[in-house]
């Protein structure tokens, strides 16, 4: 399965660390994350947070770009985050094609 990489950035106002509105809809949407997953058939590889850049990188497999947008918008991470998907490899994998 295709393996993505998503960087997720934010602004401090739209921070659910420290934007009321935006923290109870992400809790909310976010508390489905493991359901969502299997509906899209979303493997979590890895997911980080940078508080002070307010940044959030995912590595997951899915499917297809579509079914990772899919994703990110039912777990509650579209309505206020910039976001760019991309489809990578594992560097054990490239580095075996030198």
């Amino acid at each position: 399965m295709p393996i993505y990489m998503v960087y997720m950035k934010h602004s401090v106002e739209s921070c659910p660390v420290y934007n009321v509105d935006t923290k109870k809809k992400l809790k909310e949407l976010s508390s489905k994350r493991k359901e969502n997953a299997i509906k899209h058939q979303i493997n979590v590889l890895s997911a980080v947070f940078s508080q002070l850049e307010h940044l959030i990188v995912y590595i997951v497999e899915a499917p297809n770009h579509k079914e990772v947008e899919r994703y990110l918008r039912d777990i509650g991470f579209s309505f206020y985050n910039n976001i760019e998907i991309r489809e990578v490899e594992l560097m054990e994998d490239a580095l075996k094609t030198l």
